[in-house]
């Protein structure tokens, strides 16, 4: 039948991965429906555009949210829906449990958020794939790193940040020279500084992709709190907290992580390392809010 567009299968016209999954089901003229789809306890964000005229409409087909601030969060589930037009300052939401929502905007926006987000999960696969000991290690860093932001009670803006900032942390390794990033012995003055250029790479990748804070935060995760981390030697207040959150998660994780030159550390040792550098290189808050992250789901026994 004419005009008529059936659509079974999970069928869609387009798809990008990312944070989330975005899929573009149906477009006319500016409109575009959308299906987006994200894991649970996830920080996320609908920021300011520069289209005035442009509404995003928001169905929540599965799962639940909340939305809003500390101080005016409302939680919302299967049937609710809202909108946004014109807003001044970024709406945060926080996935309860993994969701589905029904997304229809009234310019198009999908080929922008595909080129970011797409063009960035290339490398970050790319990255990821040069280092043979870090498979996953940018998920794990998230997973993490968005627990601790969340045992802290800190805002909704600087979890979507952290969430975006610790997932292509490392992006800049894939301009990285693969026999220094696996090399079996230890690398010479030389190979590290080639190393500590990787968060200034990442830095650069992510500068104008999204909010400015991302790079910035990105830049500084290795940034250590007695200055002598890297690239600027930042330390106490200079540096942010999601970098310090991002450092914690980022050590453990390598510390708990098999590598060429030793064995993976247990989550015990790994976390007595982290604890033994508190307040030289590590922020008391983080390191222990990550401990006790740790004893709830049962990975540390003691």
């Amino acid at each position: 039948m004419e005009g008529l567009y059936i659509c079974k299968d999970n069928k869609y016209i387009d798809q990008v991965r990312g944070t989330s999954i975005l899929s573009l089901l149906a477009k006319k003229d500016n409109l575009e429906i959308m299906l987006y789809e994200f894991k649970a306890e996830r920080p996320n964000s609908i920021t300011p555009g520069d289209t005035p005229d442009l509404m995003e409409f928001y169905y929540i087909l599965e799962g639940s949210i909340v939305i809003g601030n500390k101080d005016n969060n409302v939680n919302m589930s299967k049937g609710d829906y809202f909108y946004v037009q014109n807003i001044k300052e970024t709406v945060p939401f926080r996935t309860v449990s993994d969701t589905k929502m029904l997304y229809i905007t009234s310019q198009p926006v999908y080929n922008l958020l595909y080129a970011y987000t797409d063009e960035l999960r290339n490398l970050l696969d790319k990255s990821e794939a040069k280092d043979i000991y870090t498979h996953k290690h940018s998920n794990r860093v998230q997973d993490y790193s968005v627990k601790i932001a969340s045992k802290l009670s800190l805002s909704g803006e600087i979890n979507y940040a952290l969430a975006l900032a610790s997932l292509f942390h490392d992006i800049g390794k894939c301009f990285i020279p693969d026999e220094i990033l696996n090399k079996p012995s230890r690398l010479s003055d030389f190979e590290f500084d080639y190393i500590k250029k990787h968060s200034t790479y990442s830095s650069e990748l992510l500068s104008g992709k999204f909010i400015e804070d991302i790079s910035k935060i990105v830049e500084q995760h290795h940034e250590r709190l007695d200055g002598s981390g890297y690239p600027n030697g930042l330390n106490g207040d200079e540096i942010r907290i999601e970098a310090k959150i991002i450092a914690v998660a980022d050590s453990y994780d390598a510390m708990t992580s098999d590598r060429a030159y030793r064995n993976a550390l247990t989550p015990e040792a790994a976390m007595n390392e982290l604890k033994s550098f508190i307040g030289k290189l590590y922020d008391k808050n983080v390191v222990l809010a990550f401990e006790q992250i740790l004893h709830d789901e049962g990975i540390l026994k003691n």
